[in-house]
């Protein structure tokens, strides 16, 4: 786990720095003084930090300014304010971001922040070769690494098929949420991006991941890992993971589904 921290009070930062590495030792924790000298690490490519902890009240930056940044540079990197004021709160919420502690912050406080990440730290290593994460924006991973489309339709064919946890979905259906039903020509578009998205699957040896049939198509849910999945299955870390968000970058169809419908 690679984690940040980000703090222009020397004490605070070497405080906090203490908390991590009792509660998270095996951790590559990276200390900044400075949230513009940490923008340009990440910025860089120099290191993508699973969790970002960061001061609000800071001279160059405030950590709201630092944290609409980060998001552009990593949107799936857990944020988590750490400060000594309250008033900030609504702005954290606002960035989706992942958890906000008050100063001093103690280990406990820190073992709840890490067990309730709104991105949870997933060992890839250890689960399956892909993982599909739906809560946020979604994302589709192969060994740890985000999988690129070229076609950005192929992307949400796949998500929309992960959505449906293996139901066969008709070639009008997909049409319809994902073509917004543009007549004659959506049959032409889907047939392009399903082809995109087979292409994707088959250069990272997911070849067996979608099942086509006769004018349908669908995902084999076991050979994936996914939060939602997980959500489903009672899994704890997941269900505190769930935030509200779901495929937000899909909203035209998301909305209609996902977790929140099965949320008392």
């Amino acid at each position: 786990m690679i984690i940040l921290a980000v703090d222009d009070e020397t004490l605070a930062l070497n405080s906090l720095a203490d908390c991590i590495k009792k509660v998270k030792p095996d951790a590559d924790l990276y200390l900044f003084h400075d949230p513009i000298m940490a923008l340009q690490s990440l910025e860089s490519g120099a290191m993508k930090p699973d969790i970002i902890f960061s001061d609000v009240r800071m001279y160059d930056m405030t950590g709201i300014q630092f944290a609409h940044r980060v998001k552009v540079i990593y949107p799936h990197t857990n944020i988590v304010f750490v400060t000594g004021y309250s008033e900030y709160m609504m702005d954290a919420i606002r960035l989706h971001a992942s958890g906000y502690l008050l100063k001093p912050v103690d280990e406990n406080q820190l073992r709840e922040q890490f067990d309730n990440l709104l991105y949870p730290e997933k060992d890839m290593g250890k689960g399956k070769k892909f993982y599909a994460q739906t809560f946020g924006n979604f994302e589709f991973f192969c060994d740890g690494m985000p999988v690129h489309f070229p076609r950005a339709k192929a992307k949400e064919l796949l998500a929309y098929l992960i959505d449906k946890k293996g139901a066969a979905c008709s070639r009008s259906e997909i049409i319809a949420y994902i073509f917004d039903d543009v007549g004659v020509g959506g049959d032409q578009y889907l047939s392009q991006a399903f082809s995109t998205l087979v292409k994707t699957l088959n250069a990272i040896g997911g070849s067996d991941i979608i099942i086509k049939s006769h004018n349908a198509y669908a995902i084999d849910p076991k050979k994936i890992d996914c939060d939602y999945y997980d959500y489903l299955n009672g899994d704890i870390k997941a269900i505190n993971a769930y935030q509200g968000a779901y495929m937000t970058n899909y909203a035209s169809w998301s909305d209609l589904t996902g977790p929140k419908k099965y949320r008392m």
